[in-house]
């Protein structure tokens, strides 16, 4: 719904309900400004409204509510107006200078969070049945753990000219920091890795805030120089339980795609400047903490973001054959073979189910149908991980079929949704001779995701979907 006295927007009746007295206000300016009026013609003005004329004809008076350097609007701000006041002093308080004010749109009601998720319960690959809403583990006996992967969209992307539908209050990073935060803590995963995290906000607000909640953070941020200052760039980002996980001596390495393009075609300009995408990936070897030694696990978690521009389908390839290369380094330099340790590699691969990227990682090895600028030619185009796709299990959503031959056809519908593009492009790999799959999030309700056109929105404050699934350890 749309108030036209103010071209505010409202994406539920009971939130338009909730701005009803700032409506009321928002004539009451407009007869002001218009010049005096009688009672009486306010009040026929206003009768529409259910407005009292004495009412119309009171002048607004500014209550104080805080004065403190930051507030937080409370449920009984909804319908009003917000005015902050500052007024600098000198050094010893002795000289007060001119006051600056800042008014603020009517106050509305946040919307009601989204419908709860269930966790599904897996065994042999076949989800058998489903959880509670809000639980986030199915069997909590079992040594395992859950590993959540979410593109958060990083506030330089998320501009009203990309996502026109959005309502113009839910797309700043003031209102979705907290939407994203509450969603999850919700889940409560031992292990994040995220996506698209702005260096100034895994700073000063996603690592200050889930420290509270006994997360330690990891953050790699692009090679992206020229966008500016540090913060306003965005990379990715691992948050570990510490209760839980420890990492590992000299068990962090960080993958910066730039820098291996550099190593291997220094002395080739064309090919060079095609492979600089300034993307990058983290992996981090864990160590399961637990009171008795024969209890700890060790793991590796690999969390990337591979490059999105469809017209460079072979650097997607690319940097996949990278990661895994660099992957399965690190596991023989850690135990001398690629079997010993348990591996996830999650991200936002930006590659469709059935594309070269996502067949190279789940059928092993693949051979491309193009190679316009000769960068895959010298590439092996393989790996000897044991790797399958966690989303892609039986039952886990419509596509996923015991019928279903196709990989393909086996991944969730989509993982990212917006007005111009539907599809997956987010997943957990996992090597299944060491980890098997418990349970996993069941896929967000269609018809909440419909209601506001598109992601993200009032209800979702990402285009992307956040994906979870619980692992357990075979051996």
């Amino acid at each position: 719904m749309q108030r036209l006295t103010d071209n505010s927007y409202y994406c539920t009746v009971q939130c338009f309900v909730a701005a009803w007295p700032g409506h009321a206000a928002q004539h009451r300016t407009g007869l002001n400004n218009r010049g005096a009026r009688t009672e009486d013609a306010a009040a026929a003005a206003l009768d529409g409204f259910g407005v009292d004329g004495d009412v119309v004809a009171t002048e607004q008076k500014w209550v104080e509510v805080a004065d403190t350097l930051s507030y937080t609007p409370l449920p009984d701000d909804v319908g009003h107006m917000l005015k902050l006041a500052v007024i600098p002093f000198s050094m010893d308080g002795s000289k007060r200078g001119i006051a600056k004010t800042l008014k603020t749109s009517y106050v509305i009601a946040p919307p009601p969070p989204p419908q709860p998720r269930r966790m599904m319960l897996v065994r042999n690959n076949v989800v058998v049945s489903f959880g509670k809403p809000g639980t986030a583990r199915t069997n909590t006996s079992r040594l395992g753990f859950t590993l959540l992967t979410y593109n958060l969209l990083a506030e330089i992307y998320a501009t009203p000219d990309a996502y026109p539908y959005c309502a113009a209050w839910a797309l700043p990073w003031n209102f979705r920091r907290r939407n994203i935060l509450r969603e999850i803590l919700t889940y409560r995963a031992d292990i994040m890795c995220l996506q698209e995290v702005q260096a100034d906000h895994f700073e000063n607000f996603l690592a200050p805030e889930l420290d509270k909640y006994s997360y330690s953070g990891v953050y790699k941020c692009k090679t992206r120089e020229f966008m500016g200052q540090y913060g306003k760039m965005d990379g990715c980002a691992i948050f570990y339980r510490r209760d839980k996980f420890t990492v590992m001596p000299q068990g962090q390495l960080d993958i910066e795609f730039n820098a291996i393009a550099r190593q291997r075609h220094g002395n080739d300009k064309r090919t060079l400047n095609r492979l600089l995408k300034d993307n990058v990936a983290q992996v981090i070897l864990f160590e399961m903490t637990a009171p008795h030694p024969s209890s700890r696990r060790q793991l590796i978690v690999a969390n990337t973001h591979i490059n999105a521009s469809p017209e460079f389908a072979d650097v997607k390839l690319w940097q996949t054959q990278m990661l895994v290369q660099e992957v399965e380094r690190v596991m023989q330099q850690q135990s001398g073979s690629l079997g010993a340790i348990p591996l996830v590699i999650a991200g936002d691969f930006n590659s469709l189910p059935g594309s070269d990227p996502h067949s190279l990682l789940a059928l092993g090895g693949v051979q491309p149908a193009e190679d316009p600028a000769g960068l895959l030619a010298q590439l092996p185009l393989r790996h000897s991980l044991p790797l399958r796709s966690a989303m892609a299990t039986v039952g886990a959503h419509v596509n996923a079929s015991a019928e279903s031959h196709e990989l393909q056809k086996m991944e969730p519908p989509y993982t990212n949704f917006t007005s111009h593009f539907v599809g997956t492009l987010d997943y957990m790999w996992y090597t299944y001779d060491r980890l098997s799959v418990g349970g996993l999030l069941e896929m967000v309700d269609d018809r909440q995701v419909h209601e506001n056109t598109a992601l993200p929105s009032p209800l979702f404050s990402s285009d992307h979907v956040p994906l979870l699934s619980e692992f357990h350890f075979k051996r």
